[in-house]
């Protein structure tokens, strides 16, 4: 009987624990913000002994502060405006331009969250409306202009002014000096704004000052006079993004032997549109949001394709150029694949020569041309094809193709797709990636494909556990067996299309008993056996990745240092080695064979990852180039 009377005792006791832990800490607050609810949910605000607390996200973004939170240190480093501040975890004290402050209540870190008293933000400008026990209001204290901020819009440079409020503007610009102004109706400055600004092309430095209460102009000194533009954005209606002109400053013609082009040279990746004109026969390219910064012509072209090219700045936003042509033949207008700052126009190269070489780490395609050329490579999903698309090019009727000797590439075509189109098929016996290079003048595009050092060789995956038999399971309830039979179905795709010939222990969630794995292996005299698990342990904060092979088998120890450096690699995960074990499947095998234990699944961060398809495909890529690099005996 006493233990019924001392087990309601216990009850009772807990019952009191968590109903004053309850009390003690409040997270169903609401939160406002300008008279706005604020949404978002990785925004929180909670209640802890008398004191409220809003979590890091808060700072970030709604007071455009900068900061850097060290957890291991237990310190954030925060910059707002010229300020720089250091808050210290369970601390109440901190340091704000080198001086030191305290707070009522110290930030907190609790659940991967760093919690921040609302006495901080008051330090910074902003004011409590009201508040109960289940919501918060507030608000700056005065209409701010918080900060100008640095930015790019389509490449060209960009200012991002925020207000603490929506607000109105007027802006015009002036010349001798050139200078752009902006008048802020209704802000100032916040006494803790930094009016530091980086220059750029553009612009040399941006002043502020206050005419009385209602207006605050911002004058943005410019190297020379561009025009502007002003982007309001609907869903952040405190927000100016103030986006300069760029400059289109020539033209610059080519010609070299059949090749002819023109290039259109700008001081940012131009954004254009292009017309053509018949009569009389002409091409016209807009430039939108640009400036025309040099020559304005018309000045003569190269007498046989082009006669004139004129140059206008068309309205404040655009520069027209226009080119009139000679002759029928066909023009293009492309980004310059060499310069992102400049146009191309050209005509329709003619492809001479296409030809396979054969080497003994894989065959070489060389394609040639009397211009520059543009490609496209392409491999056909879940196939052993390729096509090599070349733009704006045509093949030489008088080209021959390949003789084809290469137990690697089974046939290769030549197709015309178009007038402006020429495309390269290659259908390979298998496939294991390749490299492109292009000659200096791009004339010459050489892609070599790789010999694959796994063809024709027998490999065994083992996916661990199955069946009746899950293996580890994680706190968020991902099984061992899954990951490892999705891993082992992604790397038998990849060994497969490189030409191995994949035999699996188990193809579906069945049992297989330990010893008939290697059994299997042996049966079929495999070249290589590869068991996949995750691993598990009873300390959570272990982590990492290890594989195993069985000890004194220089070979299989090898595979797996290969193996383990790629995976550590790719994933990002903590390197526990290579190692010697006493496994059954790497004992009882008579090839090189590893068990590799891809994470822990009792560490919850490390199943988190787990769990995802991009990390099983990661995992995957690195034991196939593992198994790669080993084969090649490198």
């Amino acid at each position: 009987m006493y233990w019924k009377k001392w087990a309601a005792l216990l009850s009772l006791f807990l019952l009191l624990v968590t109903a004053k832990t309850a009390a003690a800490e409040n997270s169903g607050i609401n939160l406002y913000f300008g008279g706005v609810r604020v949404d978002e949910p990785e925004i929180k605000v909670i209640e802890k002994n008398g004191h409220k607390f809003i979590n890091l996200p808060f700072l970030l973004k709604y007071l455009h502060a900068s900061v850097d939170w060290n957890p291991e240190k237990r310190n954030l480093y925060l910059k707002f405006g010229k300020y720089t501040i250091n808050l210290f975890e369970n601390s109440t004290g901190y340091v704000s331009n080198g001086r030191k402050r305290s707070l009522p209540a110290a930030p907190f870190e609790k659940d991967g969250e760093l919690w921040i008293p609302v006495a901080f933000y008051l330090r910074l400008g902003l004011v409590v409306k009201s508040e109960d026990r289940h919501n918060l209001k507030m608000d700056w204290e005065a209409d701010y202009l918080v900060g100008v901020e640095n930015a790019s819009y389509q490449g060209r440079p960009a200012f991002v002014l925020i207000g603490s409020k929506p607000f109105q503007y007027n802006s015009f610009l002036l010349v001798n000096p050139d200078r752009l102004v902006l008048d802020l109706t209704g802000l100032k400055l916040h006494w803790a704004f930094d009016g530091g600004i980086n220059e750029n092309d553009i612009v040399k430095k941006v002043r502020f000052s206050q005419s009385g209460e209602k207006t605050l102009r911002l004058v943005f000194d410019l190297y020379r006079l561009a025009g502007y533009k002003i982007i309001r954005d609907p869903e952040r209606p405190n927000q100016l993004t103030v986006v300069f002109n760029y400059f289109v400053e020539k033209a610059v013609f080519f010609h070299k032997d059949n090749e002819r082009k023109v290039y259109i040279k700008s001081t940012a990746p131009p954004n254009f549109q292009v017309t053509s004109v018949k009569e009389p026969r002409r091409l016209v390219i807009d430039f939108k949001g640009a400036t025309l910064g040099g020559q304005t012509g018309p000045f003569n072209g190269d007498g046989e394709w082009i006669k004139t090219v004129r140059m206008s700045q068309f309205d404040p936003e655009t520069v027209r150029v226009v080119l009139d042509l000679n002759g029928q033949a066909q023009c293009f207008v492309i980004p310059a694949p060499d310069d992102p700052n400049s146009v191309e126009v050209r005509s329709v190269q003619t492809v001479t020569k296409v030809n396979w070489v054969q080497e003994g780490d894989g065959g070489r395609l060389v394609i040639e041309s009397d211009g520059q050329l543009l490609e496209k490579i392409e491999k056909l999903k879940n196939t052993h094809r390729f096509e090599v698309d070349l733009q704006y090019s045509r093949f030489d009727p008088q080209i021959k193709v390949p003789l084809i000797k290469s137990d690697q590439l089974k046939s290769l075509r030549l197709i015309e797709v178009g007038s402006e189109l020429s495309r390269i098929e290659l259908d390979f016996n298998y496939y294991y990636g390749y490299t492109s290079e292009l000659s200096k003048d791009r004339r010459r595009l050489t892609i070599h494909f790789k010999k694959s050092p796994v063809t024709g060789k027998t490999i065994v995956l083992d996916a661990g556990h199955g069946g009746v038999d899950m293996g580890a399971c994680g706190r968020q309830g991902t099984r061992e067996k899954d990951v490892n039979i999705e891993v082992v179905m992604r790397l038998k795709d990849l060994l497969e299309e490189a030409g191995a010939n994949v035999v699996l222990t188990r193809v579906d969630d069945s049992f297989i008993s330990l010893y008939e794995r290697p059994f299997l292996a042996n049966h079929l005299f495999c070249n290589l056996f590869i068991s996949i698990h995750t691993n598990n342990h009873t300390n959570y904060n272990v982590n990492g990745i290890e594989v195993y092979y069985h000890p004194g088998r220089t070979e299989a120890k090898h595979l797996a240092e290969k193996v383990q450096q790629h995976l550590v690699s790719k994933t990002k995960l903590k390197d526990r080695g290579a190692r010697a074990d006493d496994f059954c499947v790497t004992r009882e095998t008579q090839m090189p064979s590893i068990l590799i234990e891809l994470g822990y699944l009792s560490n919850f961060q490390e199943e988190s990852l787990l769990k995802t398809s991009e990390f099983r495909s990661k995992a995957a890529e690195a034991i196939f180039e593992g198994i790669m690099e080993y084969s090649n005996g490198k």
